[in-house]
């Protein structure tokens, strides 16, 4: 399908004849919201010629794999002298168009190229993601280019907490609000059956695997708050715990490194760097599906040139032998699962400065794992403090035991966080394990 056999339905059909300046186009994940917008901004682009339009997110990273994927493979196809000619998706700046029209691709990781122009219409990506005050300073490059017909910014996203402020502006009036539904996919709609597509019924049954809050925004496209969350203190908004680069001279900071191994669900490491007993994560890889000789690989080339004081593992001896014969030497993490997370917490809450002890890098992860992010599992430790809470027991939230589940990132800063304690018992001495090819230490014998 491209562009030209393209037939909106619904809510997306709406959102694309609207004409008002401020719209937000919600709903569940899957139900063709940014194929909607791809298209339109490629009519728009061949409509007017010299017309400047801008697809923004978060970071300029997280469009590669996204929706520069959907605007080349599904709007324009394979062939298309806007996919033939110019750079690979991650290396582009924009599609040129020969009646001079451009479509720009940015983040608001590099907002000052994108601020420094006018556009007549901007596409934010994932707007869950941004700041009120980021999107309103998108707002003020808009309108003085008049190449089009109207001019538009489009905030597109899946349902979040209630309170966030996209739902709150849409509320108050400032934004016209479309809600779409998975029928107005005709990737996984059939409309002459009125039924769901064969791709559709795979898709659908993924999402209904979803539970809690997560089945509510992206099956049911509900803004949903989150209950039950074992970190509720972590919050994401400016201020708190994600910070978008790091503080300066930070390089000569002491380093620690925390490793979860997984290969159906993610492995992970991470490089955590302190300072005045704050520790800030500013490199994380979060990948699934590759086995632990390859993540070594990655993690020793990722470390080039770094030096740290430990590096924290969980327990499987095997994985651990793996990365140690590829030079990645670690010590048994401290696993107790109520202390670790009492520990995460307490690092989580302002301490008497005023600041939290735990700091997340926005841009910390090298890679993204584009599996997860198709079956809508987190893709990165920031991502799983929305998705991780305490299991129900009758119908009642428990603080007892969390769900074991898409915490992977969250047991290795828990792993790191253990290793800042000094003193107090400990569930394994890391000292009473020496990695070598045959070394099978008595704990492990017994565990």
């Amino acid at each position: 399908m491209t562009s030209d056999t393209y037939e909106p339905h619904g809510g997306v059909r709406d959102a694309l004849r609207c004409t008002e300046p401020e719209v937000l186009v919600e709903g569940p994940a899957g139900t063709g919201k940014s194929l909607g917008d791809c298209v339109k901004a490629h009519k728009v682009a061949d409509k007017y010629p010299g017309s400047r339009q801008l697809f923004i997110r978060k970071t300029r990273a997280s469009m590669t794999e996204s929706i520069l994927v959907t605007f080349e493979g599904k709007v324009l196809g394979h062939g298309h002298p806007l996919v033939a000619s110019g750079p690979r998706r991650a290396h582009r700046h924009s599609y040129d168009y020969t009646n001079g029209s451009t479509i720009v691709v940015g983040g608001m990781d590099n907002s000052d190229r994108v601020l420094s122009t006018e556009w007549d219409r901007i596409w934010c990506f994932e707007a869950i993601e941004f700041t009120e005050d980021e999107y309103q300073v998108l707002t003020t490059r808009l309108g003085r280019h008049n190449k089009t017909a109207y001019s538009q910014i489009i905030a597109e996203t899946n349902p979040g907490h209630p309170s966030h402020w996209l739902n709150r502006r849409a509320n108050a009036g400032k934004m016209r609000r479309f809600v779409t539904r998975h029928q107005d996919n005709p990737m996984l709609w059939d409309h002459a059956a009125n039924e769901p597509t064969a791709a559709g019924k795979i898709y659908l049954g993924m999402l209904d695997r979803l539970t809690g809050h997560r089945r509510a925004r992206l099956r049911d496209g509900r803004w949903a708050a989150s209950e039950g969350l074992v970190y509720p203190e972590f919050d994401p908004a400016p201020g708190g715990h994600i910070i978008d680069a790091m503080p300066s001279g930070w390089q000569n900071w002491p380093k620690r490194r925390a490793i979860d191994f997984g290969f159906n669900d993610p492995f992970v490491c991470q490089w955590w760097a302190g300072h005045d007993d704050c520790w800030y994560l500013y490199r994380e890889l979060y990948m699934s599906g590759r086995i632990v000789q390859d993540h070594a690989a990655q993690v020793k080339r990722l470390s080039e040139g770094e030096s740290y004081e430990t590096t924290v593992a969980d327990h499987d001896l095997e994985d651990r032998e793996t990365l140690h014969r590829h030079g990645v030497d670690t010590v048994p993490a401290k696993k107790d699962i109520t202390s670790g997370i009492d520990a995460v917490r307490t690092r989580l809450l302002k301490a008497g400065n005023g600041r939290p002890r735990l700091y997340f890098l926005r841009g910390a992860l090298v890679e993204l794992d584009t599996n997860l992010a198709d079956a809508k599992r987190p893709t990165s430790t920031i991502e799983e403090f929305d998705a991780y809470c305490w299991k129900q027991h009758r119908d009642k939230v428990t603080k007892d035991e969390p769900v074991d589940r898409d915490n992977h990132g969250l047991d290795a800063t828990r792993y790191m966080t253990m290793s800042l304690i000094r003193g107090g018992a400990m569930v394994i001495n890391p000292d009473s394990l020496v990695l070598s090819s045959n070394s099978h230490p008595e704990w492990w014998t017994k565990a």
